[in-house]
């Protein structure tokens, strides 16, 4: 229920903030103590304090994380060496989740962005847009100031409610729009993870992530990282006309469209069927699709 309240203050709906800010508060306590009694019983496996080998049993939690396959593992968008993905994955433990700062060399911050699957965005472009993942790697590190769960506990606990409506927006926008841009580039495209955007394909599916977002969206203002946010939010805008032309593709009859098609060789003809696949399986409509 708590969950659900924010999502739907996130997506528009007349809800009291203060119902909202006491919902969200209570859903990253419980990530928390989940996280916290993660941590125990792995320190209780090894014969460890969880306090005094925190970097042990992070290690060891990271290990069988980055080994795990199937529907619940980590995603490998890119190959990384299995030791490497280890460390990777024992880094963002400790940053984004314990909320520490931990000592990354550049080398281990480019692996972060691929076990992430974002590195992509540091040389691929999406149309004339310059690649939008720049600076040195090893600036996710101190992204953890503003996005770890205990700096999102303190956000949520600290915002105005001037702050909390600004947070809205662009929680909307991450949760609802991203999501549906990333999916209709993947279409037009053929590329499931262009520019590593291909990260942010499901972060609709799971409502947990509304919450998440409206942590990072308060966190990131305080952090005064307020320009990129707005730029992040203000290059969506434009593209809910563009699915709104793409969606006109499903009431053209079959000979109007090859009409429209004809001359413009297999590359335009591979593009529209992708959309046209994409439309019917809802993959450009915000939420989780059912087929996935």
């Amino acid at each position: 229920m708590d969950v659900l309240r924010v999502v739907l203050w996130v997506e528009g709906f007349p809800l009291a903030l203060d119902a909202v800010r006491a919902s969200a508060a209570v859903v990253v306590d419980g990530l928390s103590r989940e996280v916290e009694q993660l941590l125990q019983t792995e320190a209780s496996h090894q014969g460890l304090d969880p306090v005094e080998h925190q970097e042990a049993v992070v290690g060891a939690v990271a290990a069988t994380m980055a080994a795990k396959r199937g529907k619940n593992a980590l995603p490998r968008r890119i190959r990384v060496p299995a030791d490497d993905r280890t460390t990777a994955v024992a880094h963002l433990l400790q940053m984004f989740v314990l909320g520490t700062l931990p000592e990354v060399t550049e080398v281990e911050a480019e692996t972060i962005e691929k076990v992430l699957g974002v590195s992509p965005g540091r040389r691929q472009r999406v149309e004339s847009a310059e690649p939008w993942l720049t600076g040195p790697a090893s600036l996710i590190v101190g992204a953890a100031d503003f996005v770890s769960l205990p700096r999102m506990t303190e956000a949520l606990a600290d915002a105005s409610d001037a702050e909390w409506e600004q947070a809205r927006s662009v929680a909307a926008a991450l949760f609802v729009q991203l999501p549906v841009v990333t999916r209709a580039l993947a279409a037009q495209t053929g590329k499931e993870n262009l520019a590593g955007l291909g990260t942010y394909t499901a972060l609709d599916s799971d409502p947990l992530f509304a919450v998440l977002l409206v942590g990072f969206a308060l966190g990131a203002r305080r952090a005064d990282w307020s320009d990129r946010i707005e730029d992040l939010t203000e290059s969506l805008a434009p593209w809910s006309g563009l699915i709104s032309e793409m969606k006109q593709v499903l009431d053209m009859p079959q000979h109007v469209l090859d009409h429209n098609l004809a001359g413009h060789g297999t590359e335009m003809h591979d593009r529209t069927e992708r959309i046209i696949q994409a439309l019917l399986d809802r993959d450009l409509e915000p939420g989780p699709r059912d087929h996935r």
